[in-house]
């Protein structure tokens, strides 16, 4: 059996216990909070890009190329503040006794199941709130009631799962949410597009640059509080926020661009993956992290063009539009 799950709480008081949770059930939530985890917005908005599905979104590349934007954005702004307040999780945050699974079950629950560094406020809350809240306006599927509600519904079982897990407390959950929102809402009047043709659609140029700006914002509070722990994340978001800045503004007319074969795209998003992840697993330092995730970002905003100029897919793939 998993530790004991806790139910909401807020800090200081109000700390109830439900009885053991089955570890099925406690990796059920675990696979839920990925929702709301960077590794899964890179997966989805690399290949909403890539692919483009218009079904989704009438501008899919703009679509995407926000999204990212407003994921980078968010990451730089909840470390800035989870150093500056430095407040802790929950004792039970990074404990979870691997049940007897087979290798990577056994692994993957605990991976999914656990966190460290600090707590307040809720990284997972406030990057869904933004990314799915944002999804609300920018995709066109379904009807914006729908939408919306669906929005909430993820946004609130990911939050709901951080806490069952006991990696937050319930203060941690309600302040990302609100944050969030208010972040939204900001970047949707400071970031709206001022093409005609993209009524309701966000600048993705001018995310990035916001999102570059509250990098240095987290990198500096990181340096001036000596809490090296979080260095990693505001680098990358300053890496990823450069690179999407360049690779948006250096190409035109982004929506004609072919899509990437099936084939070229495998390749690609393995290459890319592949940098990001050994990056952080090197422990590189800011200047090697910020250089690689900016080439990463860089190279998935651009990778349609380079199809293009080497002659791959064989002419098979259709137009963004």
């Amino acid at each position: 059996m998993f530790r004991s799950a806790l139910s909401l709480q807020t800090r200081g008081f109000g700390e109830l216990v439900l009885a053991d949770a089955p570890d099925a059930l406690v990796f059920l939530f675990g696979l839920v909070t990925q929702l709301g985890d960077q590794w899964f917005f890179f997966v989805a908005f690399t290949s909403l890009y890539w692919l483009c599905r218009p079904r989704i979104t009438a501008r899919p590349r703009r679509t995407a190329a926000s999204f990212v934007g407003l994921a980078l954005g968010s990451l730089a702004l909840v470390t800035a503040l989870k150093v500056g307040f430095a407040l802790p999780r929950p004792p039970t945050a990074a404990v979870a006794a691997a049940p007897a699974w087979p290798s990577p079950l056994s692994d993957l629950f605990v991976s999914f199941t656990t966190d460290d560094g600090f707590g307040f406020p809720s990284g997972h809350a406030l990057g869904t709130t933004v990314v799915y809240g944002a999804a609300v306006s920018l995709l066109d599927v379904w009807d914006r009631r729908r939408r919306l509600v669906a929005a909430a519904v993820v946004v609130g079982i990911v939050s709901l799962s951080r806490v069952f897990l006991g990696v937050h407390y319930g203060v941690d959950i309600v302040v990302g949410v609100l944050l969030g929102l208010g972040f939204l809402k900001a970047v949707s009047v400071v970031a709206a597009a001022d093409d005609p043709d993209a009524t309701g659609h966000l600048d993705p140029a001018r995310l990035f640059a916001i999102a570059a700006g509250l990098s240095v914002l987290a990198l500096a509070v990181v340096f001036a509080t000596g809490l090296s722990g979080h260095t990693e994340n505001a680098a990358a978001a300053l890496g990823g926020s450069l690179g999407g800045l360049f690779g948006w503004t250096r190409l035109a007319g982004h929506e004609s661009l072919p899509t990437l074969s099936p084939p070229v795209a495998l390749v690609a998003f393995l290459g890319a993956g592949g940098l990001w992840v050994g990056v952080d697993v090197a422990d590189a330092s800011v200047p090697v992290t910020v250089l690689v995730t900016a080439a990463v970002v860089a190279f998935i905003l651009v990778a349609p063009r380079i199809q293009g100029r080497l002659g791959l897919g064989n002419g098979a793939t259709r137009r963004a539009d």
